[in-house]
């Protein structure tokens, strides 16, 4: 561990420098840091080292905020900060830079913060540790963190699906009744069978509806979300939801997070990885890996 860490440190000091290392990129992370070595692993238990002895984050950041600035100061003997939030897929060392006017004698270091769009509202912990020349990690300043979910669209009953990069991913939603909502067959209305009397002029056609199909044949459209919504109340019983990898269009992975509102509450959730195995299957109706099962009262 300490060995790997002072591996990780030295490369975030040769930053500038050319590296022939592959870097792990950190992209299905909650927290990302622009300029900084990612490392996937817990933060260490120990905490024999220097302290962090102030550090500014916003308490507030809404899902997929990018941009938000990071600030602090350290103990002298510090030589990287450890950033990242509790129950995250690793950690993010940034270099700490020297004294300045406002903390003469002692390092500083400052950061831009990026946060998932896979990320669901509520509390979540900021954390912040210095780390020496030797590897030692001191012990943890946390800081609280307010997460504001995306918006979804109003509605009955909707099926939330969003994801991280580039990538195509595709939603799937099955109905109590066996209809499956999806990019070929966007609306769960079925018209009445053969034989059936003609419907009355003006008859809506209600159902579940699929609003969007997101970067679709990997043209990154910027929204990474797609929803299924039922204005109406949606038929009662179980609904199966499944998330189906198109293409990673060229990134390795992709965080996704699906979620299930019912008038405007969250009743279930999940988060999984897309990565290339997931899309050498076919993409057609019944495709995706299974996400959630609902039930509708």
């Amino acid at each position: 561990m300490r060995f790997a860490v002072v591996v990780a440190l030295s490369l975030v000091a040769l930053a500038s420098c050319e590296s022939h290392v592959e870097d792990d990129l950190g992209l299905d992370a909650a927290l990302r840091v622009s300029g900084a070595r990612f490392v996937r692993e817990p933060l260490p238990g120990s905490s024999e080292g220097p302290r962090v002895q102030s550090v500014s984050v916003s308490p507030v950041v809404p899902a997929g905020a990018a941009g938000r600035r990071c600030s602090g100061v350290v103990e002298a003997s510090s030589t990287a900060v450890a950033l990242g939030i509790e129950g995250d897929r690793g950690y993010w060392l940034v270099a700490a830079s020297p004294p300045d006017v406002s903390a003469p004698g002692f390092p500083t270091f400052s950061a831009e913060l990026s946060f998932a769009r896979t990320l669901a509202s509520g509390r979540r912990t900021f954390v912040a540790r210095a780390v020496d020349g030797e590897g030692r990690f001191g012990p943890a300043l946390a800081r609280p963190l307010d997460v504001q979910g995306r918006r979804v669209p109003a509605g009955r009953f909707v099926v939330a699906l969003t994801w991280e990069g580039r990538a195509d991913l595709d939603l799937h939603v099955v109905d109590p009744n066996g209809v499956e909502i999806w990019k070929r067959n966007i609306n769960s209305y079925e018209p009445p069978p053969p034989g059936s009397p003609p419907e009355p002029p003006g008859t809506p056609h209600r159902g579940g509806v699929l609003d969007f199909d997101a970067n679709a044949q990997c043209i990154a459209d910027g929204r990474q979300a797609e929803n299924v919504v039922w204005t109406d109340p949606p038929p009662r019983g179980r609904y199966i939801v499944r998330v189906d990898a198109a293409s990673l269009c060229g990134v390795p992975n992709a965080a996704w997070r699906v979620e299930a509102f019912v008038d405007g509450a969250s009743v279930a959730g999940a988060t999984g990885l897309a990565t290339e195995a997931d899309t050498t299957f076919p993409h057609d109706r019944g495709a995706g890996v299974l996400a959630l099962e609902v039930d509708v009262p």
